[in-house]
This record gives structure tokens, C-alpha cells and sequence, in this order.
């Protein structure tokens, strides 16, 4: 498999190993990789992914953006806010080698939250820039 794939499942584990996460969400199975056809809120999918080059001269990379998009029914943005800092802190300093990639650092970008008025549902947009290298 590739350095994407190693990396969005890393972030999947530490999301679903982190029990504060996972109490918020009601269960470990409001993490994917998609938004859920049934839609039971609160929960967090993985967005949008780009993969650009990261080589050196003697050695392989890659840099990863990826977007992932916290979801909430609340009547207000409390509930969103806190699901969207426990993503945050569950993917804080993830690192280390994962099937045949290593995770050289993965850090926040940016966030923007907001209610989506099409959805009833308050959004939290978390993007973040891992750089990765073959283990």
C-alpha cells in the first residue's frame, strides 16, 4: 500500500483510540472515510486529500494535505467545537512508522467552523499537512 494509505489509516486508529473522541461521538464508528448515507450526528469523516512531492535529493517524500470535516446537530456550536479540538488533539504529534511509511510529523493547518443551513448541521472544516517517507 502507499505512504496515502498508511497515513489515513494512522489518523483513523488514533481517532478511534482516543476515548474522549469516541465518548463525544457515542461510538468509534462515527470516524470514516466518508460521510454516512444514514448520517446519525455527531461524527467526523475524512474530506479531501491532496499529495504533492516531498523528495530530497537522497531521499523520498511526500507532503499530504488532508481535510477532515466534524459534524454536529447541536442547537449550537459547543458540541461541534468540542469534537473538532479532540480531532485535533488526537492527531497532536502523530508520528512513527505505519505499515511501510513513516510519519516524519502531521500538524494543523487551519479551521474554519460554521452551521450549514442545506445540512441542519454545524460543520467544522480541520485541515492538516503531514509529511511523509517510505520506513
Amino acid at each position: 500500500m502507499g505512504a496515502a494509505h498508511d497515513l489515513q489509516a494512522a489518523i483513523v486508529a488514533a481517532l478511534r483510540g482516543d476515548a474522549e473522541l469516541v465518548a463525544l461521538l457515542g461510538d468509534a464508528g462515527r470516524i470514516t472515510d466518508r460521510v454516512p448515507p444514514d448520517r446519525a450526528f455527531p461524527f467526523v469523516a475524512i474530506g479531501r486529500t491532496a499529495v504533492s512531492d516531498w523528495s530530497t535529493d537522497d531521499s523520498a517524500g511526500e507532503e499530504h494535505l488532508v481535510t477532515l470535516r466534524c459534524w454536529s446537530r447541536a442547537t449550537g456550536r459547543a458540541e461541534l467545537l468540542a469534537v473538532a479540538e479532540r480531532v485535533t488533539a488526537a492527531l497532536s504529534g502523530l508520528s512513527g512508522i505505519h505499515g511501510g511509511t513513516r510519519i516524519v510529523s502531521l500538524l494543523p493547518v487551519s479551521a474554519e467552523h460554521g452551521f450549514e443551513a442545506a445540512d441542519r448541521a454545524w460543520r467544522a472544516v480541520l485541515r492538516f499537512r503531514a509529511l511523509t517517507e517510505p520506513a
